[in-house]
């Protein structure tokens, strides 16, 4: 349980280890195919993925400055960049970390400042910026991972758990979890991974929370990760209250799990950057993924030595 901890949190803390060496970004789009498909759409430095109402696509550059966002006739646009911060006034933002969207197409991403002050920025789509909530995450130590919204209420997660926040009140915390990436369903319960290692066999569940409260198991032993306890998951659900869980050992998987509770192998594969039908795709380590209106699934995913990373597109 040690070794996967220190796994997922390297990988999950990368993005504050590259953050002041953020590099020239590059766009390429490529042709949708009628086909179920993985394709390559950005190469530059990218961590965080979220997509609007809309379906537009936004992403955080490793430099945590600029919010892009990808239309595929204009290319890429700065959406949001912080304002330039004075040197040594420790109260100033300095830098954004994770992406999330509302149903009214609103974005938020967490607003860090010198001292590791974490506020929840919302961006509208006219660019305009207002804090809703201020130092959410008093333990600075741990750095928030990810976030999530639904009607209202604001989600986010720490190697120490995932919390909830409401207007007027503090963070609570709903669950403990193996990893911090979670995922908020359309009826607002709160999805999330947990891990139990018996001798030589490690197995990962899909949980629930629900917004009343209760906590449940969605689907027991989804996949078992043999007599390694060094892996990565990642979760996202669609409009349809399917949730997707991403696996990464020695190779990688896809998993769908249905609103019955059935799971099905998307697709699995070895780990790799090579663009594709689900049969020849490869797929690496991801950073962070995201469903669009159409059920299509974006991801962030750096190559083989983190030099660089790729905005991705998965296309049913």
């Amino acid at each position: 349980m040690k070794n996967t901890l220190l796994f997922i949190a390297a990988l999950f803390v990368l993005p504050t280890i590259l953050l002041p060496g953020c590099k020239k970004d590059g766009l390429l789009v490529k042709s949708k195919s009628t086909d179920s498909t993985v394709t390559t759409l950005a190469t530059g430095s990218y961590y965080y993925v979220t997509t609007d109402n809309n379906g537009e696509l936004y992403a955080l550059a490793y430099g945590g400055n600029t919010i892009y966002k990808y239309d595929g006739n204009s290319g890429k646009t700065a959406f949001y960049t912080l304002p330039a911060t004075v040197s040594g006034d420790s109260t100033a933002f300095n830098k954004m970390q994770c992406l999330t969207s509302d149903s009214l197409g609103n974005i938020y991403t967490v607003n860090v400042n010198g001292e590791g002050t974490a506020n929840v920025l919302k961006i509208t789509q006219s660019g305009s910026a207002s804090t809703t909530f201020s130092n959410i995450n008093p333990d600075k130590v741990l750095q928030v991972q990810y976030i999530g919204t639904n009607n209202g209420g604001f989600y986010f997660s720490t190697y120490a758990g995932i919390y909830k926040i409401a207007p007027g009140t503090g963070p609570q915390l709903l669950v403990n979890s193996f990893s911090p990436d979670f995922a908020v369903d359309k009826n607002g319960n709160v999805i999330y991974a947990t891990y139990i290692q018996y001798d030589n066999t490690a197995k990962i569940s899909l949980n629930q929370v629900t917004p009343q409260g209760g906590q449940s198991v969605i689907a027991a032993n989804i996949y078992s990760t043999g007599n390694t306890s060094v892996f990565g998951a990642n979760i996202v659900t669609d409009k349809l209250g399917n949730t997707y869980v991403y696996i990464t050992t020695s190779s990688f998987t896809l998993l769908k799990i249905n609103t019955s509770a059935i799971v099905s192998t998307v697709m699995t594969g070895t780990i790799g950057n090579v663009d594709g039908t689900f049969k020849t795709a490869e797929i690496g380590g991801v950073y962070n993924m995201v469903t669009d209106p159409s059920g299509n699934i974006y991801f962030s995913q750096g190559n083989d030595n983190l030099s660089e990373s790729y905005i991705r597109k998965i296309t049913f």
